[in-house]
């Protein structure tokens, strides 16, 4: 599979700093001792699944396989729920943090639709975009 954009920040693909950027923030967000509550109050595993959702779209847009789509799919979960898994761990060393199932549960939701999207997209858009033959009456 051929890369979607060709263009490099100091040698480097833009999707993977895009990547590393997100992926920081994503950390910070997630291990700061309190978050300061939003007006509005959006639910916690509403940010959760949108949070996983944007890394696993990130993950199959960077990760380029030779081989099936399959692989880069199984990849990108066992990629994106390792990080989960851990990032849940990691939280109980954190002050007013701890653990907790759900979030994981919404982290993997998050996880599984970014992939469904991202190969509905990946059948569709070729599909899309090609030329639609119009026959003459």
């Amino acid at each position: 599979m051929r890369p979607l954009t060709k263009i490099s920040l100091f040698g480097i693909r833009l999707a993977t700093c895009v990547l590393a950027i997100y992926w920081i923030a994503l950390f910070t967000g997630t291990h700061v001792p309190q978050l300061p509550q939003i007006a509005g109050r959006i639910s916690d595993k509403i940010m959760h699944f949108s949070a996983f959702f944007g890394l696993a779209i990130l993950l199959c847009w960077v990760i380029q396989t030779r081989t099936t789509a399959i692989r880069k799919f199984a990849l990108v979960l066992v990629i994106a729920l390792s990080y989960a898994s851990i990032d849940e761990i990691t939280q109980g060393f954190v002050r007013g943090r701890q653990p907790d199932l759900a979030d994981f549960a919404a982290d993997s939701l998050g996880i599984v639709s970014a992939i469904a999207f991202y190969s509905l997209m990946r059948f569709l858009l070729p599909r899309l975009s090609s030329p639609v033959a119009v026959s003459e009456v």
